[in-house]
């Protein structure tokens, strides 16, 4: 690369999810089909006790989780950067039990009704 190229990628803001408001975040995840489910459902307590899931400023609207491991968490996210929200959300989980995943996906959500009512402007 470029010594001018290297600047101007060092030089780049990235945007913070911050938006001013609340923030729905929609997770994928599946669990390590290796692990118990009584480590998982351990973990998941000792989480909860110790009041760091959710993490602050975001609160779980869902959290499902299906037979296989497979599941999806909803998550509003008020009052801070919706980025590290997220990410918070996530890194409490590898941090309490390492590898506790084999996958994990966060996404950005917005209602059906806001959906349509967007694509239709």
């Amino acid at each position: 690369m470029s010594r001018s190229a290297e600047e101007g990628r060092n030089d780049r803001k990235f945007p913070v999810l911050d938006g001013g408001g609340i923030m729905i975040i929609i997770s994928f995840w599946t669990l390590n089909p290796s692990l118990p489910p009584s480590k998982i459902g351990e973990v998941a307590a000792n989480l909860m006790q110790k009041g760091l899931y959710p993490a602050k400023h975001s609160k779980t609207l869902a959290w499902y989780v299906c037979p296989g491991g497979k599941g999806v968490t909803i998550t509003e996210i008020d009052g801070a950067p919706a980025d590290e929200v997220a990410f918070e959300n996530w890194l409490m989980w590898p941090r309490e039990y390492p590898g506790i995943f084999s996958s994990f996906e966060s996404l950005p959500g917005v209602t059906a009704e806001k959906a349509v009512s967007m694509v239709l402007k």
